[in-house]
């Protein structure tokens, strides 16, 4: 099995080399014309050309050899594709629930013990078939990482399919593909291919709740009391919002904002004090907070890893 870009790349590969070897082929038949109807092999006349039918057949063939040659290397390919991306007969090895909402992404990772929730960073592990259901909880999205999966929309009251498969470690790009909003463009999809075993050990990480937050507790307070506690969860404490991200684990994650800003301490303070600055028209809020209010709860949420 083979990621959709790998088999795309495979043909362009081919088209090319046969492209080439045409390219080389005609100018080898220019320079012969050119050589064997020169004028000057017939002083003082011009060259007759005759008809020469075996040669006009032959000329015929090879361009249409090498059209049903390119059609069934594409349409092999575009089946490949296909079953890639819908998972034909090979069985899932994982699945996970995506949902896309106005401007960030989360997944749900079903478990023995419940649905692990993780927002913005979908990990999967390597040489895996991975089955993702999409759903959407607002408006039209399209789920697209172009070197592992195909493109497919997310529609309102519908769960479509797509299935992921990276054949090597790292991370991969991607991008909601359907036109959502004015905050479209920075509704950024990554997905990071690990080791089975870093796979499962991160997962595992992501199940428990919220870490010791001794070191933060003033900013977990700040949380608690504000309107953060309304829209956001943190497992391990009283806040069960829902209406954004999951923060359980959001001092392990490498952007804020769904690829806006990299998660630093600087950035992150910064996506606190003022979101609309750098998201318009999203969700969250400006909430008025002191600079001391401030630093302790960037100081609490980098500490949950």
């Amino acid at each position: 099995m083979r990621p959709p870009a790998e088999a795309i790349g495979a043909l362009a590969l081919i088209v090319t080399a046969i492209a080439f070897v045409i390219f080389l082929g005609v100018e080898a038949a220019l320079l012969y014309s050119a050589w064997r109807f020169r004028a000057s092999r017939v002083p003082g006349l011009a060259p007759q050309i005759t008809g020469n039918r075996t040669l006009e057949i032959v000329w015929t063939g090879i361009p249409l050899l090498i059209l049903v040659v390119v059609f069934v290397l594409m349409t092999g390919t575009m089946r490949e594709i296909g079953t890639s991306v819908a998972g034909g007969s090979t069985p899932a090895q994982m699945k996970v629930l995506a949902v896309g909402a106005q401007w960030w992404w989360e997944y749900r990772y079903p478990t023995s013990g419940g649905d692990v929730i993780v927002a913005n960073e979908l990990h999967i592990p390597v040489n895996t078939p991975v089955d993702v259901d999409l759903e959407t909880a607002d408006v039209v999205h399209s789920f697209w990482v172009p070197e592992i999966s195909g493109k497919t929309d997310m529609i309102p009251g519908k769960t479509n399919h797509l299935r992921l498969y990276a054949a090597h470690t790292g991370t991969y790009s991607g991008q909601c593909a359907e036109f959502c909003g004015v905050e479209h463009a920075w509704m950024r999809i990554t997905v990071v291919a690990d080791a089975q075993g870093d796979f499962d050990r991160w997962l595992q990480a992501q199940a428990r709740p919220r870490g010791d937050a001794s070191a933060g507790a003033q900013g977990e307070k700040v949380f608690m009391s504000n309107l953060c506690v309304s829209c956001h969860a943190i497992r391990g404490t009283d806040a069960k919002g829902e209406a954004g991200p999951d923060l359980t684990h959001v001092g392990g994650r490498t952007t804020l904002g769904a690829g806006v800003l990299t998660n630093t301490p600087q950035n992150m303070r910064a996506w606190l004090a003022d979101p609309q600055k750098y998201k318009p028209g999203s969700l969250m809020p400006r909430v008025p907070l002191s600079d001391a209010d401030l630093d302790a709860l960037v100081t609490y949420l980098e500490g949950l890893k």
